[in-house]
């Protein structure tokens, strides 16, 4: 037991069944007392830069190469990340196949979407927030990636926050040199407490680690330099992007350069 931090016990013990009779799972606990979030975030005053979109019939590497040769790489080469390798990934991972709106008759029937990457009750409630360093056709900045429109919306210029951001990532992951693109996963937590009780932020940490291997397994696909982090500033990203902490902000964050150099 000693190796148990309390706050991780509680956690583990109040998010699965077994250890306690609470409710659990998608008992819909404020469907007569509060509006749900919309499937899709509202787009910002931001001005807007639109992605490549990748050709449908290109073709990759082989998936079973691409599993067995996913690594984290922690730096990335002298050849800078390209837009049309940004939007490639973007597409892959998180871009809105198909948005369901809501069904105006039933509450319980909210609005939804389908993506590459899989999520709970089709809630979606990661939001990718890029925060460019290095990336050929594109300003420094930090971005939200808008998934409805496949592109780009700014959010803030580059300053003492996001470089922030940036010096967590590096020693998160004890790099030398930024990251050409640092990739933030905040989570709009309503999305999911709204339908489900006791287990919500749990589903929202497992669907980071989804979102992580597929930005590995597209990243890799690319060429690209892909490393996952453990840990980060919730506090410092809320400030940087303009976020409410409680309403929305980071759970995890994903290194990522251009093509590696050769061993």
């Amino acid at each position: 037991m000693r190796q148990w931090e309390p706050h991780d016990l509680l956690f583990h013990a109040r998010s699965r069944m077994g250890r306690h009779d609470a409710p659990l799972g998608g008992t819909f606990r404020f469907v007569d007392a509060l509006p749900h979030a919309p499937a899709l975030k509202p787009p910002g005053p931001g001005r807007r830069a639109v992605l490549p979109r990748p050709d449908p019939a290109g073709v990759g590497p082989a998936f079973f190469a691409v599993v067995e040769s996913r690594r984290s790489i922690r730096q990335g080469g002298a050849q800078p990340l390209t837009l049309e390798q940004l939007g490639t990934l973007l597409w892959h991972v998180a871009r809105v196949q198909i948005h369901r709106p809501a069904n105006p008759d039933d509450p319980r029937q909210y609005g939804s979407s389908l993506r590459p990457v899989s999520g709970g009750g089709a809630m979606h409630e990661l939001e990718l927030y890029l925060t460019v360093t290095r990336c050929t056709g594109l300003e420094p900045a930090l971005y939200r990636y808008d998934p409805g429109a496949h592109e780009l919306e700014w959010i803030a210029a580059p300053g003492a926050a996001t470089q922030g951001l940036v010096n967590d990532a590096m020693r998160a992951a004890a790099m030398e040199i930024p990251p050409d693109v640092l990739i933030t996963l905040a989570a709009r937590f309503a999305r999911m407490a709204w339908k489900y009780e006791s287990m919500a932020y749990a589903a929202i940490l497992k669907h980071v680690g989804v979102m992580y291997q597929q930005l590995y397994l597209v990243a890799t696909a690319l060429g690209l330099a892909p490393c996952a982090l453990g840990a980060g500033d919730s506090e410092r990203f809320a400030a940087a992007a303009g976020t409410r902490y409680h309403e929305e902000t980071s759970v995890g964050e994903f290194a990522l350069s251009g093509p590696p150099e050769p061993f």
